[in-house]
Formats: structure tokens, sequence, C-alpha cells
């Protein structure tokens, strides 16, 4: 199957690290313009330096806490309206294990 995503705008959540960079990353390997999201600015850098890019490509990074809602909210409509979101990966560390 060959999927295209070329001018599409990937939110990725949890991305700094595990699921949500390995998802991330594979949106940007299929075209994807890809923004992480994540409460660690300086993984987020990192991850967001680290992801492929070809055929100019917008990869970037916002900071934020999925467990601050209302902060999150407006991050996410801030973003929404420089750069809409087609694809989102709704990704978070989860509860504590139990």
């Amino acid at each position: 199957m060959d999927l295209d995503l070329a001018g599409r705008h990937a939110l990725v959540c949890g991305a700094s690290e595990g699921i949500g960079l390995a998802a991330a990353r594979e949106l940007a390997l299929l075209g994807a313009d890809i923004t992480l999201l994540a409460r660690r600015e300086d993984a987020l850098r990192a991850a967001s330096g680290s992801l492929p890019r070809r055929d100019g490509q917008r990869h970037g990074f916002v900071v934020a806490d999925a467990a601050q809602t209302e902060a999150l909210a407006n991050v996410a409509v801030e973003l929404a309206a420089r750069h809409p979101v087609q694809i989102l990966i709704n990704n978070t560390g989860g509860p504590p294990a139990g």
C-alpha cells in the first residue's frame, strides 16, 4: 500500500519518546509535516531534530501537559489556526501501572 501524506499535518501527543516518537517518525517517512507535543522542551527539541525530512517538510514541537486541559486546549487551538491538523495521534503516558 502506498500512503503519501505529503501536504498533511500530524499532531502527535506524548511524542518526546516511545510510541509517540515512533509514530511521528513513521508519519514523517510518509511525507507528513509533524508537530510533536509533550511536557519536556529539551526532549522535544531533540526529537524534532531527529525526524526524517524531505521536500520541504516542516516539523516542530509545542510544549504542553495533557493533565492541564485548559492550557492544552489553548495550545491546540493556536496550533490549528497556524497550521491545520489533519492527523491526530492522541498518545499519553497514561495512568500509573497498577
